[in-house]
């Protein structure tokens, strides 16, 4: 605490205090996991707070990094892993990465729900916004290709709401105590992507480790 608060601004601007602090943080986040139960972690949390959830950055947790895995958790410690809208921003072999450190991670039976754009919804408007590369989006999901992604690195999929490669949209009712995904039939009213009854869908996924 004593370096972080009295470290002169030029000291702080440093690749090399920044990677110490960076290790100190995530062993204070560390010890918080530890005595977590449920422990239930947001990955790419940016504003996101739930109650009851740990937020986590890039800054903490690399997704794609094995080793930042290993420095917050222990194998098979995680109940719940929730991501919204961060897959995309990854390539598909970054993707396949993080889904299978999710999987590693996880308690047997652990749930790790996730949301992307929808690569099988095609008007126009919502296309537009969540197609590569705007705003660094690299890929463009739809319920097979996910479900293929997932199911590789061991998960049994549920998906929740997601359109079908006719363009047909399906739900089911989902809890979101088990994790709350904003952008979705029933919490998202953006009104530059009204369609009959629907705003702006996300593909929703439940993957369970067995």
């Amino acid at each position: 605490m004593i370096l972080t608060k009295y470290a002169p601004p030029t000291l702080k601007r440093s690749s090399v205090y920044q990677q110490l602090n960076r290790k100190r943080r995530q062993w204070l986040l560390r010890k918080q996991f530890n005595n977590a139960n449920p422990l239930r972690v947001i990955l790419g949390a940016g504003p996101i707070r739930l109650e009851g959830w740990f937020q986590t950055d890039k800054e903490i947790l690399d997704v794609t990094s094995p080793e930042d895995w290993s420095v917050l958790f222990k194998p098979n410690s995680i109940d719940s892993v929730l991501s919204e809208h961060m897959l995309e921003h990854l390539s598909e072999k970054e993707g396949r990465t993080a889904a299978a450190e999710c999987y590693r991670y996880l308690k047997p039976g652990g749930l790790f729900r996730v949301a992307v754009p929808d690569g099988y919804r095609h008007d126009p408007a919502y296309v537009k916004e969540a197609s590569p590369p705007n705003d660094g989006h690299q890929m463009f999901y739809n319920v097979d290709t996910l479900t293929v992604l997932l199911e590789g690195v061991g998960f049994k999929t549920t998906p929740l709401e997601y359109f079908d490669a006719q363009e047909q949209f399906h739900a089911i009712a989902w809890d979101e105590k088990d994790g709350m995904i904003r952008r979705s039939l029933r919490f998202d009213m953006q009104q530059d992507f009204q369609r009959d009854g629907l705003y702006y869908t996300s593909l929703i996924i439940d993957a369970r480790k067995q």
